[in-house]
């Protein structure tokens, strides 16, 4: 019962693992350092050569210098000079929205143009491209349309100037910077040159034809408002003049005195009908003139200059002006990264229009308000003008003639009122021409800058060396992915699920060593020795450096075949060694194996069955002695074996080469016969038979004569062969799986074979 249950929760965890696999992070960590330490050179030099190019940048680049000038806004400057006019503020005196609009001013194109035209800069020049960019450019003649030259000459002069005038303007406007401090009402202005002296020139020119044209705008504003108050002026004294002439004309004639004493209770109702009628009257003068006034800026489409009273201003107004006031900001944004056909600038201005027409819409609302208050006084001062006729109804002729001269008077004096108060605005008006209005100034003048603003050394270097290092990185994540054969031991024996014997290194990094451990044996000198080629010479390199890791490996192949041999067999095992393509050492590993166990007092026998390359025999030629033949071995095992002779330089150890004429043995099944039965034959004489058979790949009947073997030997050439080759051949050759004693590594790097195998050892048995 608990066995069933353990087996169930087994089986869940199976399936949960299944589903969300584990990750050993320390694993994946420490594969990654060891990734990273294998490839520390790739890493050093990618570092490097970023810091170095990013000296030589910082060493040839021009330095630049940013000067900065401060510009403070006050919403409060401009309408009245005296700040104690009646008139409330306009669009443009919103605070954000004031500062927002001078901000957007300031960057415009008038002012910057005139900047570069008192600065002088002259007919710009185009900036040199870059080499690589011209000939980019000659061949794809990008940006060139083939008769842009011709074009512009054919403009009329003063439209070249002003093109010119606007490459020179764009050109200056790159290098300028101009942004609200924060929720401030100060602007900085910035302007980054080359040129120390250029940099506060540029910042305090600027400054200077803001303030010129910011002043010129203020003028031309106080200017029309003086011109619309004096046509009501005109208005008002006319009527002022025909009320009095009214009340004189009226003495006159009817030789009226004004009475002193008291007032009869009829004429102090009529006293206050009247002055509530001249009140109302007054209101009603001054509901027209309010409208009037604001219908005259509607229509003229000016609605920076409404002046409006702040009881008539609505929650609306406030909102709109505020909205407009974020798309100024919005658009002298966009202005200083795109130009004005961008979309996002059309779309920004389109939406200033829509909310314009907001405001426009929002004070024709007001308007009509007024014109209703205008519609309603008139009711009432016709309902008062009615109460006062039945009044007079009551009076004398006397009396009735003593009310309309009082009317008449008080008439005259709410004209006189009116006429003084618009006269007076009129004055502080004018007074505005008389001096400086503007509602900017400055309070930092820009002066050269005490150091270089860019470019910014150290920070490059760094940033120089942290994008070598990231590039790096990703180079040597793109080595390790790109390559496709195997390098570790581990990866190699799991794949297969063989057991990995050990490494045959290259000799030449072997080699270097051994000498610094003191134990290459010397190099024999005898004159037949000399006569061989390099690759004969590395044969014994196992026999005589007993020391070394190839000769370890040679044990541990050794050891492992003395564990897995039968203790009754009294014959001896055949050994063969195969590979997957050529050139991956299988020869070499095979022969140094032989002498090795030669060397060691077994009876050894090496046959060459690689009958397709025949290495063996290629290498030995001047030594192999002609009796040595596997041809004659194959007509008679016996008497073959009993020609056979030694060779010096590899004591104790029968060489058995194919024929020299090359390829000349048939594969048929006679021949595979013969050979199984030499093999036969040798196994009795020799305690170890080593076979150095054809590679997997490009033989189809290695299988054949690897099942004349006792146990085969897989070389693989680390960092070499490919994967999928490797895979297909082991699993697809016929090989027996069951005489595979396991693989080999073959002409590995040691000290790079040691970075990718750092938990491994040469001591496997």
């Amino acid at each position: 019962m608990n066995m069933d249950r353990d087996t169930d929760l087994m089986s869940h965890k199976t399936d949960r693992d299944q589903l969300f696999p584990s990750v050993d992070v320390g694993e994946t960590l420490r594969d990654l350092m060891m990734r990273f330490r294998r490839h520390w050179a790739v890493l050093v030099v990618g570092v490097a050569s970023a810091v170095v190019l990013a000296l030589i940048m910082v060493s040839n680049a021009s330095p630049t210098y940013t000067a900065n000038g401060a510009i403070l806004i006050d919403p409060r400057v401009g309408q009245s000079p005296d700040g104690d006019s009646d008139i409330a503020p306009g669009l443009l005196l919103s605070d954000a929205l004031t500062v927002d609009s001078e901000l957007r001013v300031l960057g415009s194109r008038e002012v910057t143009a005139a900047t570069v035209r008192e600065l002088g800069l002259g007919e710009p020049r185009a900036s040199e491209p870059s080499a690589l960019l011209g000939w980019i450019k000659g061949v794809f003649r990008i940006g060139d349309d083939g008769d842009g030259d011709a074009t512009v000459a054919m403009l009329p002069e003063d439209m070249q100037q002003e093109r010119l005038l606007e490459i020179a303007r764009r050109n200056f406007v790159q290098g300028l910077a101009v942004e609200r401090s924060g929720e401030s009402f100060v602007i900085d202005v910035r302007y980054t040159s080359q040129s120390i002296e250029m940099a506060p020139r540029a910042v305090n020119a600027l400054m200077r034809e803001y303030l010129r044209l910011s002043s010129r705008q203020q003028t031309a504003n106080v200017e029309r408002t003086q011109v619309w108050l004096s046509s009501r002026i005109e208005e008002l004294a006319a009527g002022v003049q025909a009320s009095e002439r009214a009340v004189a004309s009226y003495r006159r004639e009817n030789q009226l005195m004004v009475p002193e004493g008291e007032f009869l209770p009829i004429e102090i109702a009529l006293n206050a009908a009247n002055e509530q009628l001249v009140e109302l009257q007054g209101q009603a003068v001054t509901a027209k003139v309010q409208a009037d006034q604001l219908e005259d800026q509607i229509e003229s489409g000016e609605i920076e200059a409404i002046q409006l009273a702040p009881e008539e201003r609505t929650e609306a107004v406030t909102e709109f002006e505020a909205r407009y006031a974020e798309l100024l900001q919005a658009e002298q944004e966009a202005l200083l990264t795109y130009d004005e056909s961008a979309p996002v600038v059309v779309n920004t201005r389109r939406a200033m229009e829509q909310t314009r027409s907001l405001i426009v819409q929002e004070y024709r609302s007001i308007l009509e308000q007024l014109r209703a208050r205008e519609r309603a006084l008139a009711g009432q001062l016709s309902a008062t003008r009615e109460m006062i006729g039945e009044m007079n109804a009551d009076y004398s002729s006397v009396m009735e003639k003593t009310v309309a001269l009082r009317s008449l008077e008080r008439e005259a004096e709410a004209k006189r009122e009116l006429y003084e108060r618009m006269l007076e605005q009129y004055n502080s008006t004018s007074q505005l021409l008389t001096f400086d209005a503007t509602p900017a100034r400055v309070i930092a003048w820009a002066v050269p800058p005490d150091t270089k603003s860019g470019p910014r050394s150290k920070r490059i270097v760094v940033l120089a060396a942290f994008a070598g290092l990231l590039l790096s990185i990703g180079v040597v994540l793109a080595i390790e992915a790109l390559d496709n054969s195997f390098r570790s031991q581990g990866s190699l024996s799991k794949r297969f699920n063989l057991p990995f014997i050990g490494v045959v290194p290259n000799f030449t990094t072997e080699r270097k060593e051994a000498r610094g451990g003191g134990w290459l044996s010397p190099p024999d000198r005898s004159p037949r020795w000399r006569m061989l080629p390099s690759n004969a010479k590395r044969l014994r390199f196992a026999m005589d450096n007993p020391r070394s890791v190839t000769a370890t490996t040679m044990r541990a192949i050794m050891v492992r075949e003395a564990m897995e041999r039968k203790s009754d067999s009294a014959e001896g095992v055949v050994i063969g060694f195969t590979s997957t393509v050529r050139d991956e050492g299988k020869t070499t590993t095979a022969f140094n194996f032989a002498s090795y166990l030669a060397a060691n007092t077994n009876k050894v026998a090496i046959v060459d069955l690689d009958l397709i390359a025949g290495e063996i025999t290629s290498y030995l030629g001047k030594v192999l002695p002609e009796s040595n033949n596997l041809t004659k071995l194959m007509e008679n095992p016996a008497e073959g074996l009993s020609h056979a002779e030694g060779i010096d330089e590899f004591p104790g150890l029968a060489v058995f080469g194919n024929s020299r004429e090359g390829s000349t043995i048939q594969y048929g099944p006679r021949e595979l016969e013969e050979i199984a039965n030499v093999l036969r034959f040798l196994r009795r004489y020799f305690d170890y038979v080593v076979v150095d058979l054809p590679p997997v790949s490009g033989a189809s009947l290695t299988p054949m004569l690897a099942s004349n073997c006792d146990k085969i030997i897989y070389v693989v050439r680390w960092g070499w062969t490919a994967r999928k080759q490797v895979i297909s051949a082991l699993e697809h050759s016929g090989l027996r799986r069951k005489n595979l004693m396991g693989l080999l590594f073959t002409r590995a790097n040691l000290r790079r074979y040691k970075s990718y195998n750092r938990d491994g050892s040469y001591e496997y048995y």
